[in-house]
């Protein structure tokens, strides 16, 4: 498979949220996750919560785009805290011992052009030696 955007190898620590984009406004309480394999259009999330408050990561997922997820960076990483919407796009579930039960495929969303600036500035800083 050919990818059309490079993928940053990473593991930064991130929360996250189902978000109402019509309400403008959360639908869960927030939960712990990490980001690995980030580009500049999506990331995988990896997470042991794919059930929240009632409301299935994927299963729930609407096409609409209306309920997204809501993926806040740490203060630890350089720029955070900020926070980028996220749409699933697919799951896989790992029966063996690892800190994360779940890697999600995220496409970013409704990117802002601040959100768009924070980043690529991230992803630069992945890149330096």
């Amino acid at each position: 498979e050919r990818r059309s955007h490079s993928r940053y190898s990473a593991a930064v620590d991130v929360e996250f949220q189902v978000w109402d984009s019509v309400q403008q406004k959360p639908r869960t309480n927030k939960v712990q996750g990490r980001l690995t394999d980030i580009s500049p259009i999506g990331a995988c999330l990896q997470t042991n919560h794919m059930l929240i408050q009632g409301h299935h990561l994927h299963l729930d997922n609407d096409p609409a785009g209306n309920t997204p997820l809501a993926v806040t960076v740490s203060s630890s990483v350089e720029g955070g805290p900020w926070t980028i919407k996220a749409q699933v796009l697919w799951y896989n579930k790992f029966e063996s011992e690892r800190k994360h039960q779940f890697d999600v495929g995220l496409s970013f969303v409704e990117v802002s052009p601040t959100e768009k600036e924070k980043l690529i500035s991230f992803l630069r800083s992945l890149s330096q030696p």
